[in-house]
């Protein structure tokens, strides 16, 4: 049987925060200098082994990169950033799935335009305005909702925060289709996905196994729940849909766990 695959979220579902370092913990990420992403040292034992994880990141591409995966010895094919908006193969953007991304833009273009002037108007801003490769926005302010209640909901935009970062972004780019439609393409008839936020949900629900921390539980639409425990050796969900929410304390390295479960699995 082949390798399950796992569309997994980077930033909190990969990777974490430099900030929650610990003793022991690698550092795969730097900018200016300064410590921005780690993995644990069990993860740095098991990336080299994996070959089934594709990452789905809002990241921009370079912020992708940025991460020094191939230090580990973890060099996916396929990636996807900008929220799905942008597939990399081989660490280059697809042209024709580009090109869908574009279209959806030209749909939502004049709404766009608008968040972004209501974005900038706002004084309590602490960033500048981006169009992030030029598929979303993306700013910061330290009390993000009062920006969300600030700039209202769009027919065709959605509105999300995480922490202090304020995105909007189309609705047709999502990570769930993104997955969808890249699974369709390798002819995947069944995937897991894991996330750590509301920005995976779509992903997650897209999926047959669904891998999340509890606290987002509620949003996750997977309805056929699993003991939340250790993961056993021989462990291989039963399909269609299959939970697994966990606590956030060792979310990253849980899931790098389960991806390598499942490749096992497979090579059985």
């Amino acid at each position: 049987m082949k390798d399950l695959i796992l569309f997994s979220d980077l930033d909190g579902t990969l990777i974490f925060s430099a900030k929650r370092k610990q003793v022991g913990d690698i550092v795969v990420e730097r900018k200016d200098g300064a410590e921005i992403s780690c993995v644990t040292a069990r993860q740095a034992e098991l990336f080299p082994r994996l070959s089934n994880v594709i990452p789905v990141t809002t990241r921009s591409i370079e912020q992708y990169k940025r991460i020094e995966f191939a230090r580990l010895g973890f060099s996916p094919k396929y990636a996807l950033c900008d929220n799905g908006g942008t597939l990399l193969i081989d660490g280059e953007p697809d042209a024709e799935w580009s090109e869908w991304s574009r279209e959806i833009i030209r749909e939502c273009s004049d709404e766009l335009s608008l968040f972004r002037e209501l974005l900038e108007r706002d004084p309590r801003r602490s960033f500048e305005v981006r169009l992030v490769d030029e598929l979303f926005l993306f700013t910061k302010r330290r009390k993000p909702d009062e920006t969300l209640k600030y700039i209202g909901e769009g027919e065709l935009c959605e509105c999300f925060f995480t922490g202090e970062k304020v995105y909007v972004i189309p609705k047709k780019l999502n990570k769930g289709e993104a997955v969808k439609r890249l699974a369709k393409r390798l002819g995947l008839s069944e995937f897991a996905a894991a996330g750590d936020s509301l920005m995976d949900v779509s992903m997650l629900n897209a999926a047959n196994i669904a891998i999340f921390p509890e606290d987002i539980s509620e949003v996750v639409t997977v309805r056929d729940s699993l003991p939340c425990g250790e993961l056993p050796k021989d462990f291989r969900p039963k399909y269609p849909r299959t939970r697994l929410a966990k606590p956030r304390e060792g979310f990253p390295e849980f899931v790098t766990e389960f991806a390598l479960n499942q490749q096992r699995f497979g090579d059985a």
